[in-house]
């Protein structure tokens, strides 16, 4: 489980660094970079189902037997293929509501031609996902990956 854990963290690769390295010497344009940055933005996305996988991993699904292992939330008391099983029902939930809620949603506020209030609601939705990535054990920063996938996903991504 171990080896397994660190295999799949260690398979990720910094897209920031590899993407100013490509521009800096003009690769970007080229077939290899565009594949490159295939291979880069699927390891982004991926991130996703390990961190979902990782309390599968960990401690082979019996919590009580870390030592000195203080549980700081709602999900340290759940086995680890409950944590994974919360996890990816987490993010099924910002996915189908984005596609099924967030839309209505900004299109009435952007009726309203109230450009604060339309800021406002997308920042609330990237807060909200944010909340709930941190209440499923998930680092605060891939919720706002997911609110602003959702946000770019709206017909209003441009006046985003």
């Amino acid at each position: 489980n171990i080896a397994l854990a660190a295999g799949l963290i260690l398979s990720m690769s910094s897209t920031a660094i590899v993407l100013q390295t490509m521009t800096e010497k003009g690769l970007l344009q080229s077939s290899a970079g565009q594949n490159s940055f295939s291979v880069l933005l699927f390891q982004d996305l991926a991130v996703i189902p390990i961190l979902a996988l990782l309390p599968l991993l960990s401690l082979n699904g019996h919590p009580e037997a870390a030592v000195g292992h203080e549980q700081t939330g709602w999900m340290d008391t759940l086995p680890g293929w409950a944590q994974t099983l919360a996890v990816l029902l987490a993010v099924a939930v910002v996915i189908f509501a984005g596609r099924t809620l967030v839309r209505p949603l900004l299109r009435y506020v952007a009726s309203t031609r109230l450009r604060e209030l339309f800021t406002a609601t997308a920042l609330l939705l990237v807060v909200g996902v944010t909340a709930l990535m941190g209440a499923v054990g998930l680092s605060p920063a891939l919720g706002t990956f997911l609110g602003g996938g959702v946000l770019a996903n709206s017909e209003y991504r441009h006046e985003l």
